[in-house]
């Protein structure tokens, strides 16, 4: 017990010392609230509306009849596109696209309604800019459906014109049910996983530059916490403040998601609280072997970058997971954001059993479970021969 009881007095006095620091350092605030929930407000600007709406895209219309002119204000009528109509021809179109004026083309051949009264199927081709990722797909969202239905409306004219009546069709009932499509509002997916991709930047931005401070360069500067005895309960003192900082934040940032945007929690805040505080800790573990693996903190502040492009690139955010080869999956599993997006996505979109945050509270916890002991063994040597 009177270990115990020691161990607590250096983990409190690491706390408090840290906090202080904190407090008084104006490099925390910064990377602490200031700069995320900058960034926080104008990601929700650019996704206030949910979802993508009036994309531009571009009509070379070379029939001018009145079906192609139906088309092209049926279109413009839908929400996802706003068609403005050029006079220059398919190789306009094609630059304007080439040039990211327009997001998608739709062209119109000559002769397409005699063509498809005659019945000889002419295309109307509609081109989009697969490099816009999402936005490029969404300026095509209308077009399926408007041409099943000027073709429900065309086959009973070629019919008649044939002398021929429609055969009966059957007549099928579909029920389904969907799951929440969460990509189709960035207010869900997009944004959501953005503020939480982030906090990922910041957390180990903070970590190396608090551990820096304790390498004899800037050592003056900074109280000796990690020079006394039990080193490994005086690390835990020392990063805790920003554990539960960054964690705040971020609980922060949904509370604003909820209330400003109109988004809702499906499942339990307590859990997602839960597993915010895991992934902040995992998080300082990456920073913390990063600090312990690199020559000074400048090295370790330029590999932040690689690793939070990988973190991003193999999260399942802008590659599925079931479309990446067998290596990017075993990146996506070794990248702590990747099970937290997985918890926080149960908890956010859908009423997920508590044993879904447990099982992501537990793969988070051994990413500091392994730098704890990468710590204890290295860190040391770290301080002490190396410069910050």
């Amino acid at each position: 017990m009177e270990a115990v009881r020691r161990n607590l007095q250096r983990f409190a006095q690491a706390f408090n010392t840290e906090t202080r620091l904190a407090v008084r350092s104006w490099t925390i605030h910064w990377l602490g609230w200031l700069w995320p929930l900058l960034l926080f407000t104008l990601i929700s600007g650019v996704y206030k509306a949910g979802t993508l709406l009036d994309m531009p895209v571009a009509v070379v219309d070379a029939d001018h009849s009145a079906l192609s002119r139906r088309i092209v204000r049926e279109l413009d009528a839908g929400s996802h596109a706003q068609v403005e109509t050029l006079d220059g021809g398919l190789q306009q179109g094609l630059r304007r696209i080439r040039a990211a004026d327009d997001y998608a083309l739709l062209y119109i051949p000559r002769d397409f309604e005699a063509d498809a009264l005659a019945g000889r199927q002419p295309s109307a081709v509609l081109y989009y800019n697969s490099l816009f990722y999402s936005a490029g797909y969404y300026s095509t969202q209308d077009f399926g459906g408007l041409i099943g239905s000027v073709n429900q409306d065309l086959r009973p004219r070629i019919a008649a014109g044939m002398g021929r009546a429609l055969p009966q069709l059957a007549s099928v009932s579909v029920a389904y049910e969907s799951l929440f499509n969460a990509s189709g509002n960035y207010i869900y997916y997009q944004q959501f996983a953005a503020i939480v991709h982030l906090l990922q930047l910041f957390v180990i931005v903070a970590t190396v530059h608090v551990l820096a401070r304790e390498a004899p360069e800037l050592r003056a500067s900074s109280p000796h916490i990690l020079r006394a005895k039990a080193l490994g309960v005086r690390l835990l003192g020392k990063l805790a403040p920003y554990t539960l900082l960054f964690s705040a934040l971020l609980m922060l940032e949904l509370f604003l998601l909820v209330t400003l945007n109109g988004a809702r929690i499906n499942g339990s805040p307590t859990w997602m609280l839960a597993i915010t505080v895991c992934y902040v800790m995992a998080a300082q573990s990456v920073g913390l072997v990063l600090f312990i693996f690199t020559a000074n903190r400048f090295s370790a502040y330029s590999l932040i970058g690689l690793l939070i492009g990988v973190a991003q690139t193999y999260s399942g955010v802008l590659l599925p997971e079931l479309a990446m080869p067998e290596i990017a999956r075993l990146i996506s599993i070794a990248e702590p954001l990747t099970h937290t997006l997985h918890g926080l996505f149960d908890q956010f979109l859908r009423q997920a059993p508590a044993e879904s945050g447990l099982y992501t509270c537990c793969r988070l916890l051994v990413y500091p479970l392994l730098a704890y002991m990468i710590a204890k063994l290295r860190l040391r040597r770290r301080l002490d021969l190396s410069p910050a």
